[in-house]
């Protein structure tokens, strides 16, 4: 598809001086696996300080630069609930998520913020065919960029064992420990702080079901295999069918952190999660374990606390 959209550039009727160079560089959105989009190019010199910004580019930008070495980030425009920022450096370029306020009842701690799901977010920090754009003396360069997708997705299965006959009406939670933003530049999520993000878990039927499953878009997790207790959490708020609450926060880092070894030390882009409430009338507690592909679940249970509160 890059090759094609490169034959399909139309050629330049510029004047071009001596100490400049023709550009052509390919945006293959079909590599990336989604439909043509806009994007805004980012072009830095040597030193890495931007030195051209082009938006609106759906296909190809054809134009002239001077002479030199460049490096380039290039990010779609449409993205949802994310914006950009540090653009004037090549390194600092940063798509992050808006903060947004948490629902009444659901702060999981004081000083965390509360960001929405990044959507749709694709950026590069390079090209296909080399890590800069070469410049040449009146020669033309052509090159192609296939933004990938920044963000992964926490996919969570909530499992409620309740007594006295109890009914879940609702699951409304927060997960803790996520990143507010990735560096295309230098290819990874910012971990300088920690967010948190509000979901709502979704039934398994339409009805009061005791198996509701979340999936949250994040850019990372802060969990990596020399995390302490806590970095990664989950916040959770059960209301039952008699009016009652039940809500608990218990710690997602030992699992995610053997998720992290059987991924050769990288998180998938899905991250699956299992998760079993047992709500007893003196005996509230939670396990956490892989979900493995199956839906059924794999390794150790870990069992957590619980509060009830009418």
């Amino acid at each position: 598809a890059a090759v094609l959209s490169l034959a399909g550039c139309v050629k330049r009727e510029l004047e071009i001086r001596p100490d400049e160079g023709y550009v052509e560089i390919a945006l293959d959105w079909a590599g990336a696996g989604t439909s043509s989009r806009s994007a805004r190019y980012l072009f830095y010199n040597e030193a890495g300080a931007l030195v051209k910004e082009v938006s609106g580019v759906t296909d190809c930008f054809k134009g002239v630069l001077p002479v030199g070495t460049y490096r380039l980030v290039v990010h779609n425009t449409d993205a949802g609930q994310v914006d950009w920022r540090g653009t004037e450096q090549y390194e600092s370029a940063e798509g992050f998520a808006k903060e947004t306020n948490y629902s009444e009842g659901h702060h999981p701690g004081e000083g965390v913020p509360c960001i929405q799901e990044p959507r749709d977010v694709f950026a590069t920090g390079g090209c296909n065919e080399s890590e800069t754009v070469e410049v040449r003396q009146m020669d033309t360069t052509l090159l192609s960029v296939t933004p990938a997708e920044l963000t992964k997705q926490v996919a969570i299965r909530f499992t409620v064992d309740t007594d006295g006959g109890q009914s879940v009406r609702a699951l409304h939670g927060v997960l803790g420990g996520v990143s507010h933003g990735y560096f295309p530049g230098k290819r990874c999520h910012n971990a300088s702080s920690s967010c948190a993000v509000e979901f709502t878990a979704a039934p398994g039927t339409k009805a009061a079901s005791d198996a509701y499953t979340a999936r949250v878009n994040v850019f990372g997790l802060l969990t990596t295999a020399q995390s302490p207790a806590g970095t990664n959490t989950v916040h959770v708020a059960l209301a039952l069918d008699d009016g009652s609450q039940v809500t608990g926060t218990f710690d997602l880092t030992p699992t995610l952190q053997r998720i992290l070894a059987s991924g050769g030390g990288d998180f998938p882009v899905e991250i699956p999660l299992e998760v079993t409430l047992l709500v007893r009338e003196t005996d509230l507690n939670a396990t956490v374990q892989p979900w493995d592909e199956s839906g059924e679940g794999s390794g150790e249970p870990r069992p957590q606390a619980w509060e009830r509160t009418e």
